[in-house]
């Protein structure tokens, strides 16, 4: 009679271990799939008149980017500081629009690349 009621009280822990691990497994993936895309971006579009770059941004995360977290790269040169974003922070589902402050890219292709606390999107310029 002990044997029998042993090997129920055995299972029960066993599946009580399984759920708790399981559980526990599922809270860690969440948390880290929530943090990667809460500040996600997409480029919607790169144009050049020749004399400067204007970009606009899509917010597809679900919290508010700021122009401080997004960094730009033109031809793999660190252009952050030379874009002002309008508005300066861009809400879940919003857009923004970047131009570059400085003048004069030569005709060609340029290479367009902006970095968010989430990920990375990349676009080809024609001036």
């Amino acid at each position: 009679m002990n044997k029998g009621i042993a090997a129920i009280i055995a299972t029960i822990l066993l599946l009580m271990i399984t759920i708790a691990l399981a559980g526990t497994a599922y809270l860690f993936v969440s948390g880290m799939l929530t943090g990667r895309t809460s500040k996600t971006i997409s480029l919607l579009d790169a144009s050049c008149n020749g004399t400067a770059i204007t970009i606009v941004i899509s917010n597809d995360g679900t919290t508010t980017v700021t122009d401080s977290e997004l960094k730009v790269y033109i031809d793999n040169a660190d252009k952050s500081t030379e874009f002002s974003f309008q508005p300066s922070s861009i809400s879940p589902h919003s857009t923004a629009v970047a131009t570059d402050a400085t003048t004069g890219y030569s005709s060609g292709t340029h290479t367009v690349l902006v970095v968010s606390p989430s990920n990375s999107v990349r676009q080809t310029v024609y001036c």
